[in-house]
């Protein structure tokens, strides 16, 4: 059976009886079904607490917000992007875990908005998109509280932004506006991830390509990619200039420029670039969710709606190809790397199960329930990340935080509960705060030799260096600076108190199998300055809390 174009109206007798009895439209409960996923996914999102990343983004916009800069008084080796978004979510909604949970959730509605005029502009129906929307949702929502809220989740919306003003159609005299803007939006998705301010060739083809066809001349066709580097040349300029102006350009660029690259590196042993993008492309299309992958499939197979389908299919692929390519090159292949490329999975997978859908309408109920029964398996086959216990059940217990802890003490509990993985246990981190809290006062440095950055926030004291965690300490390629730097720190404020991290094994990003405690017998005068100036108050889980001689 051909499937209905969505260019065709539908018979007279039916366009009149649907705008009257609603329920009657064959894709009301589709939609229904769409939202509630969508609202069940945003209560998951919002509940999130901070992972380490998280921590270490809220810990250098706290420095931002405070008048200082990236790298140079806070450090972290991800780009300046992801930091200002943060200082952002915190001067908008408050110094709360729930700040960049609240501005991720906007960014994520604005997403899905963006997705149904994409289907609206490619097939004709906004509800397609809307479908792509919730399924987007959903994955992001199972990808949990680790690999959520991170560069790739911001850039993830802006280029689905960009998208949707390189479809629309423009008059001749706001075009160069539309370009302009177009590329502003892929320069400050470069700030958040480099290679997503690729996708701007995909769009600045796209354009060119319709100069050419109007005027027939490369002149023309050329105005589009000048105007769109211009735009997004912009707001990268305008980030340097930011560093340049406040003395902090040096370490901007020994972090993204000499760090950086040693760290992605590490990826690349014994892997070659069609290995790499190979699995960046079954992962991304495969390992998250078999919803998706059914749904992609059944998008390329069956036949067209529209007949800007394949067209808006194609530049999909394309941004998506851009992003595989950016994945590949890092080499580690984490979950949240996947966080630009996952919506637009989404997408596509929303235009197949919205073509299976119509097919099995013509089967009657049993068709119906075909697709239902399909949509059950499919969608208990895999799920987004899975480093963690069953996100069924986890978001059982946020249910049961929201709505049936007794006391303050259980919801605290509860929450904290959800918060580990690995070495990493919110719950821990907060004892450690507390006590903190407790051995020293307000106007104390302290100073945590590990990976857990959280613990300054949660205790309200201020880092004893720059380096906010002891990555640049303990690799290879970085030479004796970053050591001596941290020992002239320690020296000048003294801190109170010495954290030592153990069993924090980062072999993907330190390049060995030892933890800090371990890494301290490679560090002697660090190793000596805590044996001979502080002792040891108590050990907290992981951790050790050396307090300064008296």
């Amino acid at each position: 059976m051909p499937m209905p174009s969505a260019s065709v109206r539908p018979p007279a007798a039916e366009a009149d009886l649907l705008p009257r009895l609603r329920i009657r439209d064959p894709d009301y409960w589709l939609v229904i079904l769409a939202w509630a996923t969508i609202l069940f996914s945003v209560a998951q999102i919002v509940l999130f607490g901070f992972g380490r990343d998280q921590s270490i983004y809220a810990v250098v916009a706290d420095a931002i917000q405070a008048g200082q800069m990236p790298y140079r008084d806070a450090w972290d080796f991800k780009p300046p992007g992801i930091h200002l978004v943060y200082a952002l979510a915190q001067a908008l909604f408050g110094r709360t875990m729930l700040a960049p949970r609240l501005l991720e959730v906007a960014g994520l509605t604005v997403a899905i908005y963006g997705l149904t005029q994409l289907s609206k502009e490619f097939v004709g129906i906004k509800r397609v998109g809307l479908i792509g929307g919730a399924l987007a949702a959903l994955i992001q929502a199972q990808m949990e509280f680790w690999h959520t809220c991170q560069p790739e989740t911001f850039g993830g919306y802006l280029t689905i932004l960009a998208l949707w003003l390189t479809v629309i159609e423009y008059g001749r005299k706001r075009r160069p506006w539309a370009w302009l803007g177009v590329g502003a939006l892929f320069g400050c998705a470069f700030l958040l991830k480099p290679p997503l301010g690729g996708g701007v060739l995909v769009c600045a083809a796209y354009f060119s390509r319709l100069a050419f066809t109007e005027h027939g001349t490369r002149r023309a066709a050329l105005w589009p990619v000048l105007v769109m580097a211009l735009g997004a040349a912009l707001p990268i300029a305008l980030c340097a200039a930011w560093f340049v102006a406040r003395g902090a350009w040096g370490d901007l660029w020994w972090t993204l420029f000499e760090f950086t690259p040693g760290y992605t590196m590490l990826g690349w042993h014994g892997q070659s670039a069609p290995e790499m993008f190979y699995t960046a492309l079954e992962e991304g299309f495969f390992k998250f969710s078999a919803l998706a992958a059914f749904g992609v499939i059944a998008a390329l197979v069956i036949s067209p709606m529209h007949t800007r389908e394949r067209e808006g299919v194609f530049l999909v692929l394309g941004l998506v190809s851009v992003h595989l390519a950016g994945i590949a090159m890092q080499g580690k292949f984490f979950p949240y790397h996947y966080g630009a490329t996952l919506p637009f999975v989404g997408f596509l997978a929303g235009i197949g199960l919205y073509k299976l859908w119509r097919r099995c309408l013509a089967g009657g109920s049993g068709g119906v329930l075909a697709f239902v029964s399909f949509l059950i398996v499919v969608a208990s086959m895999r799920s987004g990340a899975r480093d963690l216990d069953s996100f069924w059940d986890r978001s059982a217990l946020r249910l049961r935080y929201l709505l049936r802890a007794n006391s303050v003490v259980e919801r605290q509990m509860l929450y904290e509960k959800l918060y580990a993985v690995a070495d990493y246990d919110l719950e821990a981190d907060g004892r450690v705060a507390r006590e903190i809290k407790r051995r020293t006062d307000e106007r104390d440095f302290v100073y945590v030799w590990g990976f857990e950055p959280l613990i300054y926030r949660l205790s309200g004291r201020r880092p004893a260096s720059r380096f906010i965690y002891n990555v640049p300490q303990r690799v290879l390629w970085t030479g004796p600076q970053p050591r001596h730097e941290l020992m002239r720190d320690l020296a000048r404020t003294k801190p109170a108190i010495i954290v030592v991290q153990r069993y924090d094994f980062f072999r993907f990003v330190t390049g060995e199998n030892t933890d800090s405690r371990g890494a301290l017998a490679g560090f002697p005068k660090l190793d000596e300055l805590i044996r001979e100036r502080y002792e040891l108050a108590t050990s907290i889980e992981d951790f050790e809390l050396y307090e300064r001689r008296k």
